[in-house]
């Protein structure tokens, strides 16, 4: 009987293990899993934020008729989550490009550009009337800012998490703060009586 038993385990602990692993494809807009900040809460306040700034009409005359240039600072994470920021950012300034109401620097690849024009002014391949010589970019006339950060508590089994997003846009030639708005996110997760 006990090796019966041992052996129904065994089997089973075999059968288990040949399973695997399962995987589906779930919906973004899927009901909230955590109290952490998840793929959807990310999407709707990217899409919240860049509606709100198009949105405003007061912003829109005074800046943006005749597509200023922007770039689109790094988001600051000042939360304990571990979040790829770039790929926030990345995810506003899709958005934003997508409006057609700016034009876009990407300072990340400036020293690549600066050593392509090198490239083509001095390897004497490219005819020197074509050549576009280093100097002739366009500057940002607005500057696009933000950040992540979060307050938590933790009372009586229950972890309160409220999270702010805040976006600043800036004058570069006046420094003035030319639009700004903030999404708040508030999430609570109740710890399970079995301790799970």
């Amino acid at each position: 009987m006990k090796n019966t038993i041992i052996g129904c385990a065994v089997l089973s602990a075999f059968v288990c293990g040949c399973v695997g692993p399962k995987a589906r494809e779930v919906q973004l807009d899927q009901r909230a899993m955590s109290a952490a900040i998840e793929p959807q809460d990310v999407r709707r306040t990217v899409e919240k934020m860049v509606d709100s700034m198009l949105a405003d009409r007061e912003f829109i005359a005074e800046y943006v008729d005749g597509k200023p240039v922007l770039d689109v600072g790094p988001m600051q994470n000042r939360s304990t989550m571990h979040l790829d920021m770039t790929s926030i950012t990345d995810s506003i300034r899709t958005k934003l490009v997508r409006s057609r109401k700016f034009r876009f620097m990407d300072r990340e690849t400036a020293a690549t550009d600066l050593e392509f024009m090198n490239d083509q002014a001095l390897n004497g391949k490219t005819d020197p009337t074509k050549a576009i010589a280093a100097g002739q970019q366009s500057a940002a006339q607005l500057y696009l800012y933000g950040a992540l950060t979060e307050m938590r508590q933790q009372v009586d089994g229950v972890t309160d998490r409220y999270y702010k997003f805040t976006l600043n846009m800036k004058d570069i030639a006046s420094g003035e703060i030319a639009w700004t708005d903030e999404q708040e996110i508030r999430k609570q997760q109740t710890k399970s009586s079995f301790g799970f």
